[in-house]
């Protein structure tokens, strides 16, 4: 367990290093040295590049972690065939995509009014390439317990790459192309890292045990890799589909690409601490459903469904409240994403707040839900995209994202209720919501035009975060978030005395 907690310790220092880095280059930075489509290029690609890729690598990321403990040679010294199966799919995978990708070209760059992506819309597939390898070596290593090298990697080396090539071109080191090219090539690099660190640790063999290529053995590995391949499809959809439909529904050189992003980059603000608490949840809840402790499943999912919701609503709040100040820290190129924002932010308030019901799916015989409620999710989205885009430009997308998002959760709340009589809803999630609204009325009624726009955000968010901590304590909305507090109030005290 020694190794685990120390990279465990290491992951966490890198994912939240990486957060931090990511909005900064995206919120910040990007903005001030990349022109909008310049910028909006950038997300277009790299949306259409994780879509490309997912399909390609026909789920060999979860193929890799789950079956590489099975190929793993006795004496430790790599595997038994493992790397060349997972070499072949991808390739094969990636071929396949290749070709429908170049049959659509016609279609895609007819649709698209910006001349950069013109230019650079054969770097996707080369950019999906090393994705596609990049994702394959990080499997590996994390098969391998070796994660927190790669988390370096991935969370924070990638993004100083990037940086630096924005920074290179910003000052005129590099041309356009010569930016696009090395923003595409820093995954080139992190491969060869992480090859280089698998061939120190012997972990590379091409050695083939034919005993592992029996049907009997390939037909599991194949009907997970087809089962991840949609799962994973729909993850990277969900995440990606609103840029791709804004990039061709508005034919403005991809800037409402550019706004959109950042705007949604604010909004995610508001879920890491609900992101990082269900990283602690999600493991317990397997282990009582193994057990049959359906009891305490329950308790846990109402107990993110009032957490998740108090911290995210309240960072909504805050953030909502100190919108003209927060736009200040923005390009004032970027302050038509407002609205983005808002709706955004509620999207992702409403997919906390109805708690881990895709973890508990996804750990019981109705597992295929999970997928199958992924892919409603998909389809509304594309629909409403079709609606409100053309109405309302980019923050029709985010409109549409957040009526897709309300429905998508509503139909797996029923889901659970009906098939496992799971409500995780009670009286202190209402009593939750109306703190929350009483914070938001008070925190809109404050004004201070007069100070320093940060000062304002400091003073009216101090004012705002204790109308909502106050009374969530006093009428205890949550016992874990006053067990916090009160665990907190006993730290300082011993450290006063």
């Amino acid at each position: 367990m020694g190794i685990v907690k120390r990279q465990a310790f290491y992951n966490s220092i890198f994912n939240y290093l990486g957060q931090v880095i990511g909005y900064v280059n995206v919120i910040v930075l990007f903005p001030i040295l990349l022109s909008q489509e310049e910028f909006g290029l950038t997300r277009m690609l790299a949306s259409m590049v994780i879509i490309f890729a997912q399909l390609s690598a026909i789920g060999s990321q979860r193929v890799i972690i789950k079956y590489y403990p099975f190929f793993r040679r006795a004496d430790g010294m790599g595997d038994n065939g493992l790397l060349p199966i997972i070499l072949f799919n991808v390739t094969a995978g990636f071929g396949i995509v290749c070709a429908f990708f170049w049959v659509l070209k016609d279609y895609f760059l007819a649709t698209q009014d910006s001349e950069l992506f013109h230019q650079f819309y054969l770097v996707i597939p080369l950019l999906a390439f090393l994705t596609i390898m990049n994702w394959v070596l990080e499997s590996y290593l994390k098969a391998l317990l070796k994660t927190s090298f790669t988390s370096f990697l991935n969370n924070v080396l990638l993004k100083l790459l990037w940086l630096s090539a924005a920074l290179c071109y910003y000052y005129e080191v590099l041309s356009l192309e010569a930016f696009v090219w090395f923003y595409c090539s820093v995954h080139l690099v992190l491969i060869l890292l992480m090859s280089a660190y698998l061939f120190r640790l012997k972990e590379v063999s091409f050695r083939v045990d034919k005993a592992y290529y029996k049907w009997r053995v390939l037909k599991h590995l194949y009907r997970y890799g087809a089962y991840a391949i949609l799962d994973n499809t729909n993850s990277a959809l969900m995440n990606n589909l609103d840029k791709i439909m804004i990039g061709f529904l508005i034919l403005d050189d991809l800037r409402s690409v550019a706004i959109y992003a950042v705007a949604a980059h604010l909004s995610g603000i508001v879920v890491i601490p609900a992101t990082s608490m269900n990283r602690i949840l999600t493991p317990m809840i397997s282990r009582y459903w193994k057990n049959k402790q359906i009891d305490l499943v329950a308790k846990i999912y109402h107990q993110s469904t009032v957490i998740n919701m108090v911290f995210t609503g309240a960072l909504s709040v805050l953030v909502w409240t100190n919108i003209d100040g927060v736009m200040q820290l923005v390009n004032k190129d970027y302050a038509s994403g407002v609205y983005t924002i808002l709706f955004l932010m509620l999207s992702r308030l409403v997919g906390v707040s109805f708690g881990l019901n895709g973890d508990i799916l996804l750990v019981s015989k109705h597992y295929w839900f999970n997928t199958a409620s992924g892919v409603i999710l998909i389809v509304l989205m594309v629909i409403f995209n079709l609606i409100f885009i053309p109405i309302y430009g980019f923050v029709g997308a985010a409109f549409g994202t957040l009526l897709a998002r309300i429905v998508y959760n509503i139909v797996r709340y029923i889901f659970l209720l009906v098939k496992e009589g799971l409500n995780p809803f009670k009286v202190n999630n209402l009593m939750g919501l109306a703190i929350l609204v009483a914070g938001l009325l008070v925190g809109s009624w404050i004004q201070f035009d007069s100070l320093h726009f940060l000062i304002e955000i400091g003073l009216k968010g101090s004012l705002v975060a204790l109308v909502i901590a106050i009374p969530t304590y006093y009428f205890k909305v949550s016992e874990d978030i006053n067990s916090l507090v009160d665990d907190l109030f006993r730290k300082g005290k011993k450290l006063l005395s």
